[in-house]
């Protein structure tokens, strides 16, 4: 099947950037049959009334795109054709681990979303002597699945294929301590006398930590510099922690990453 032809005749889409996206965990043939989740298929079904022939867009954490057409709806769920599949890669070229100290879970909800479409790689939620959120009263379980569908959700708006890691909440100084390969490490310290700038040749992969509304205590920043983390700062202003992040990101996307091939 011609995916143009199919566009024009059978959807009210007719331009592929403008299909409905969806998740699909599974390793998808073109020309095989799938049944879609009960959540897709009230999505496609009741959110965006799709019909029968109608051609969407499904990604499946790999550097491809499907194209299926509806082929017949049930009570509970749909069946999809595979028609036609396309090579997608919109990563950024750089890697970048954030470590973001637990805040209210408003504000951390927002910061995975945005994150995601800033173009982070890995996502490790941690405590810290002056978070707001307690141990013992943590849902891991629960919390670990709201986030991993806020992160699908985010690529799904932002046509991101592949799906960020989330990492179970971790102590700050275990997580301090890990080492990547080749990873700059950098903490982002209002105090700091130096910037951005500090680093003069490309940099790819980054291990980034950023405090909650508190900050770090004395100890903690003395222990992150200890463990090789190099103090940056943001500007002259205090920012709060979600609009950290975001700056963060900004920033090194906008020095080594793709934010620089405008």
């Amino acid at each position: 099947m011609c995916i143009k032809n199919a566009l024009i005749q059978n959807s009210n889409y007719n331009n592929l950037n403008n299909l409905p996206r969806i998740y699909m965990q599974e390793n998808l043939i073109i020309s095989q049959y799938y049944y879609l989740s009960k959540n897709n298929t009230h999505y496609l079904k009741k959110v965006l009334r799709m019909q029968n022939k109608h051609i969407i867009e499904i990604f499946n954490n790999t550097n491809y795109v499907f194209f299926a057409q509806i082929i017949n709806f049930f009570k509970a769920t749909m069946t999809v054709q595979i028609v036609e599949k396309k090579e997608k890669n919109i990563e950024s070229l750089i890697n970048i681990h954030l470590g973001q100290v637990m805040t209210k879970y408003d504000k951390i909800d927002f910061i995975i979303q945005k994150s995601v479409e800033m173009g982070i790689t890995t996502i490790t939620p941690l405590f810290s002597e002056y978070c707001n959120i307690q141990k013992k009263f943590f849902n891991v379980k629960h919390k670990i699945e709201r986030w991993k569908k806020i992160i699908i959700s985010s690529c799904q708006q932002c046509h991101r294929n592949i799906i960020p890691n989330i990492n179970h909440p971790k102590d700050i100084f275990s997580w301090c301590q890990e080492n990547e390969k080749n990873e700059t490490k950098i903490v982002f310290d209002p105090t700091s006398d130096l910037n951005i700038c500090h680093f003069k040749k490309p940099k790819k992969n980054f291990r980034i930590i950023i405090g909650s509304e508190g900050g770090f205590s004395k100890y903690e920043m003395e222990k992150i510099i200890e463990y090789g983390f190099i103090p940056i700062r943001l500007g002259s202003r205090i920012l709060r922690t979600e609009t950290a992040t975001l700056a963060a990101i900004t920033v090194l996307q906008t020095k080594f990453g793709d934010f620089a091939t405008f």
